[in-house]
């Protein structure tokens, strides 16, 4: 139950100066790393700009409230669905409503200095979303969230081990891609995908990759989609997924098809509840965690920290390096799915 225990010692970590808050769900001490609890006082105001509230970035707006609200701190979060134009409105909105410090998921990560613009003055955390141009983060506006390549990479090692257990050294596969053009779609399609290669494995697409924008019910309708248009699926033997809520998608679909989800190997991102479910029913062979409660705890202190004139990273443990701040990914199988859920 690591995840559900993580979430309470972030909260007492909070509330106790010197202990420690933003856990994340590892015991090894690399992953232990965590922000440290601030005595510094702030009575001002944090706006959260949600890109698109799907089951992980509802879940980083939770530890976003959850520890803001330990700390006393007034947090109000909007859902701009996915649409960049309407999160430089809301960053404009918060501003004029007088917002301290802004914590941003960008919809378009190409378009990094219209946010900045929108908050004028008003310091920026960007999390979980990195800016693709990466010179524009400095003193003021910094990055908080995971390598995404880590992601790719941890996918394709655990995958070629589920494989090697199955003697395959070649494999027809199926890519379901989010959004196209983001950087981390990018970042994990080829992670994964290099992972093989080197893991002397073969790795033969069923298909062009297919963009499913991180959705799950989009996901099922493109994979009912090539199933009615004559995809064999007997000839998939592993379904790569940018995430776990397409990767569910995926599976329904496979499921309700003439031949069933059979033997595929299904791997995806972010450790969702869904997710994990799936690896327990044994749907899923592997997911990558992704610290919602991590991610969402260090946005909130930093944003603090910008607010106040103080060092980006004051307080927080986890490594800073060129204005990013990294919450490691974490691997998830069968073996150890049960630590998360």
């Amino acid at each position: 139950m690591k995840r559900k225990q993580t979430l309470a010692m972030t909260l007492a970590g909070i509330l106790c100066a010197g202990m420690i808050a933003g856990c994340s769900s590892s015991n090894s001490a690399e992953q232990d790393k965590e922000p440290a609890a601030s005595n510094k006082s702030f009575d001002g105001k944090i706006s959260f700009i949600i890109s698109n509230k799907d089951e992980f970035q509802s879940a980083l707006d939770q530890s976003a409230k959850a520890a803001a609200e330990a700390k006393g701190i007034e947090l109000t979060s909007v859902d701009c669905a996915a649409d960049q134009d309407k999160v430089n409105a809301a960053i404009q909105a918060a501003v004029d409503n007088g917002a301290d410090a802004l914590i941003v998921i960008l919809a378009d990560d190409t378009r990094t200095s219209d946010a900045i613009a929108a908050a004028g003055d008003v310091p920026i955390v960007f999390v979980n979303r990195i800016p693709q141009d990466t010179s524009l983060l400095d003193e003021t506006h910094i990055y908080v969230g995971s390598d995404e390549h880590t992601s790719g990479v941890m996918q394709g090692e655990m995958l070629a081990e589920a494989l090697e257990e199955a003697g395959k050294t070649s494999i027809n596969y199926l890519m379901l891609q989010g959004t196209a053009g983001l950087l981390h779609t990018t970042l994990r399609s080829e992670g994964v995908l290099d992972t093989l290669k080197e893991a002397g494995i073969e790795a033969i697409p069923v298909t062009e990759p297919i963009d499913c924008d991180y959705d799950r019910s989009t996901a099922m309708q493109q994979v009912e989609a090539l199933i009615a248009n004559g995809l064999d699926v007997s000839s998939i033997d592993v379904v790569i997924s940018n995430n776990d809520a397409m990767a569910g998608g995926a599976i329904e679909a496979l499921k309700q098809s003439e031949q069933g989800l059979g033997d595929i190997m299904v791997v995806g991102v972010d450790g969702t509840n869904a997710g994990l479910q799936c690896i327990l029913d044994g749907e899923m062979v592997a997911t990558v965690y992704q610290n919602a409660t991590g991610q969402g705890s260090v946005a909130v202190q930093a944003a603090v920290n910008l607010a106040t004139g103080a060092e980006a990273n004051e307080d927080i443990s986890y490594e800073m390096e060129d204005n990013c701040i990294w919450i490691p990914f974490e691997k998830i199988t069968t073996d150890n799915v049960g630590d998360y859920y």
